[in-house]
């Protein structure tokens, strides 16, 4: 209990006050476990910043382009690297069926590679969507970086599960900062657009082998007990994910990075450069925060739904108002300030990408408060609904730039209208989350409450 001479002391001094408001905080287990993750991601993002204001001086608009549409395709095809099995390993029964879903996605990954690295191919002969300015060696990287995403992706989801917060956060340095690193030498021996999606590609495979380093050990000794029957039962119950979350994640992915394509295709290179530096930008806060209260909130609500379904409603009111509250104030400075911050940082002619990311805040702010409670979808099977808004927003997208060419909207302009649509569209979209949220409510906590004879249990 409280000393109530302390609390007095507190409400009359400021600093006090505070001090009790943190150690609050580093009390709770939410806070406690996403400020461990976050603590990874701040690292990387310090990795990150420190060689932005080399590399836009080493690497022009174009060289930007290649790697967006690089990490664009590579957004989009890594949704499907594993069938989105990883994300049934955190809601699994018990550790047995996690790992089974663990290995089955692990080999789901080799193949599912392959073919898209084909499939870029394709896109780069045929000069299709603006992927003819990648090289002809992109689609052997993009292989290796998606078979590493898949992979990192399982194991942080296992780690995740485990309670392993402190080695997801090594991992996230590690592929940071190698990344940096790799980017930065190829940018001083004059690679351009290579060094770039090289330096990618290093820093995904020192991130995933930090994981694998940190994970196989015990998942090893579920791998030598495996048996084929008991898979197969476990990828039966499973089904929704393969089945449903995979059609639904890959469209959703394309709704997010199909601009980029879309925008180079009609505004050329150099526009889409500019698109590009706005989003690595945005990225930084988003990685920083955004990643951390999802897996954490992921793991929290998992837990609650299990053992206690009633408090599920308060969990996501509460997540939901820190974000905004969290989220806002650099969507603010944003508005008034990209242009002059990226003149500052990045050099003059990145004006125009600043001018994007003012444009773009209202997207990036509506996409940092969802996306986290996104995962209430994974959690209480709600994939069907999830599906419907998904197809929503890829008709949306393709229409809206068909729109700008029919009206000959600038990029500017065509730009803003995207983030005005797509910032509704995340709006619409936790009004879903509300209403399964709801129906959870009503259909597991609500009959709790009332005893067997039809009565209203005793409070």
């Amino acid at each position: 209990m409280s000393n109530p001479i302390d609390s007095r002391l507190s409400r009359g001094n400021p600093v006090a006050a505070g001090r009790s408001w943190l150690r609050t905080l580093k009390k709770n287990p939410f806070f406690r476990d996403a400020a461990l993750l976050s603590s990874g991601s701040a690292i990387g993002l310090l990795f990150t910043l420190a060689v932005s204001t080399l590399l836009t001086r080493m690497y022009g608009p174009e060289d930007f382009a290649s790697l967006g549409l690089f990490t664009s395709f590579l957004s989009v095809a890594g949704v499907g690297a594993t069938l989105q099995l990883e994300t049934s390993i955190m809601s699994a029964a018990d550790a047995s069926e996690a790992s089974y879903l663990a290995l089955s996605a692990g080999c789901i990954g080799i193949p599912t590679s392959i073919l898209a690295g084909l499939l870029l191919h394709l896109l780069i002969r045929n000069s299709l969507l603006g992927f003819g300015h990648l090289p002809w060696f992109v689609p052997i990287a993009l292989s290796l970086v998606m078979l590493f995403v898949g992979y990192f992706a399982v194991l942080r989801y296992w780690s995740l599960r485990k309670g392993s917060f402190r080695e997801v956060s090594q991992a996230v340095v590690v592929q940071s900062g190698a990344r940096a690193i790799f980017q930065t030498l190829a940018g001083l021996v004059g690679l351009h657009n290579v060094g770039l999606i090289l330096g990618e590609t290093l820093g995904r495979a020192f991130g995933m082998g930090r994981m694998f380093r940190s994970s196989w050990p015990e998942l090893g000794r579920h791998a030598a007990n495996f048996h084929w029957s008991e898979c197969r039962q476990t990828l039966a119950r499973n089904w929704k994910f393969p089945i449903l979350s995979f059609p639904s994640s890959l469209m959703d992915a394309l709704c997010m990075n199909l601009a980029l394509p879309l925008l180079v295709q009609e505004y050329g290179a150099q526009d889409g450069g500019y698109y590009a530096l706005s989003w690595r930008v945005l990225a930084l806060p988003s990685v920083l925060i955004t990643q951390a209260v999802a897996d954490t909130f992921h793991n929290r609500i998992a837990v609650c739904v299990r053992e206690s379904p009633a408090e599920v409603l308060s969990y996501f009111r509460r997540t939901s108002i820190s974000l905004l509250l969290a989220g806002s104030i650099p969507c603010l400075i944003l508005v008034f300030w990209a242009r002059p911050m990226f003149m500052l940082i990045f050099g003059a002619p990145w004006a125009s990408a600043g001018t994007m990311t003012a444009l773009i805040a209202p997207w990036y702010l509506a996409q940092f408060v969802v996306n986290p409670l996104s995962r209430v979808v994974l959690v209480l099977s709600g994939q069907e609904t999830k599906l419907i808004w998904d197809l929503v927003c890829l008709v949306t997208v393709p229409s809206l730039f068909y729109v700008a060419r029919l009206r000959r909207m600038g990029v500017f302009q065509t730009v803003g209208w995207l983030s005005v649509v797509s910032a509704l569209l995340y709006v619409a979209y936790f009004a879903v989350l509300v209403v399964l949220l709801f129906r959870h409510h009503r259909t597991v906590v609500a009959p709790s409450r009332v005893n067997p004879g039809g009565g209203e249990a005793a409070g």
